[in-house]
């Protein structure tokens, strides 16, 4: 019986293997074929069109991104001035023997 069971196991093994080399297969044709795209000289006008657009957009979100984050990181260096500014007091005014 323990040779029928390892054999059940090995057909299971081998089963799953081709049921994982389908979508394998598939996600590496999708991947290829991106990249292809990828490359300026195959892609079509419309393409071409659409990625300059998605380039200016992105460009407008970093841009939009930078303004916002701006006041938080002043903050934050101001508070980490104030707080090495304290720290130093604090030494030295701890060391009167």
């Amino acid at each position: 019986m323990a040779v029928l069971r390892d054999l059940a196991i090995v057909f299971l093994a081998i089963e799953a293997f081709f049921l994982m080399l389908v979508p394998l297969a598939v996600f590496g044709a999708l991947i290829y074929g991106l990249g292809w795209l990828g490359r300026h000289e195959n892609l079509p006008s419309w393409l071409k069109l659409a990625q300059a657009y998605v380039t200016l957009a992105q460009a407008y979100v970093e841009m939009a991104m930078a303004i916002v984050v701006r006041p938080i990181l002043f903050i934050n260096s101001i508070s980490a001035t104030i707080r090495r500014w304290l720290g130093g007091i604090a030494k030295t005014g701890g060391d009167n023997q």
